[in-house]
């Protein structure tokens, strides 16, 4: 396979999978990462694209959950001024726990022109969770903190490009229920 290749129908197919695979965020009214504030999402982008991200609690959408296979826990980041989507992926995280140095994915979608940026695989990012506290009020949801870095380039999908992630951080919210519920 060329270097920097992906079938075609890669970028739809991730697309798909993110859409059915973590609860819908909502889009009426304000928005806001975590009920009583502390959400946020720090990252610099360059590369194909520029970007600054620094979103704090108000006006930036999160939410997460397991895989549906249960290897990892996905968080998903957004802000519609922004125009970007952002879904971390950290395999070897279990409910309520933290760790140091896990594997995971990136995927970085700049909504409204359908180009798809991804690690594919849990093995160009690191990320150590600080932070994995059961949210007081709402059952099943989890407040999960860390920060990461990417330590290869973050490759375009379906065609040639690539990004580059500085270290970064996080701070979001994922409905994690127990595995019986």
């Amino acid at each position: 396979m060329t270097p920097g290749y992906r079938p075609a129908g890669t970028a739809a197919a991730i697309g798909i999978l993110i859409s059915i695979s973590l609860p819908a965020l909502a889009d009426d009214g304000p928005s806001e990462c975590l009920p009583g504030g502390g959400g946020r999402l720090e990252v610099q982008i360059s590369g194909e694209f520029e970007a600054a991200v620094d979103w704090g609690n108000d006006g930036t959408r999160c939410d997460g959950g397991p895989r549906p296979d249960g290897d990892a826990l996905r968080l998903m980041f957004s802000r519609d001024d922004d125009g970007l989507l952002m879904v971390l992926g950290i395999t070897g995280l279990v409910r309520g726990a933290t760790r140091e140095s896990l594997p995971a994915n990136l995927t970085v979608v700049r909504q409204g022109l359908g180009l798809f940026y991804g690690s594919l695989g849990a093995d160009t990012c690191i990320v150590t969770v600080e932070e994995n506290l059961a949210v007081e009020d709402q059952p099943d949801t989890y407040r999960v903190s860390g920060h990461g870095r990417c330590e290869a380039p973050i490759e375009a999908i379906a065609r040639d490009g690539e990004i580059l992630i500085a270290p970064f951080a996080f701070t979001g919210r994922a409905w994690w229920p127990e595995e019986d519920d």
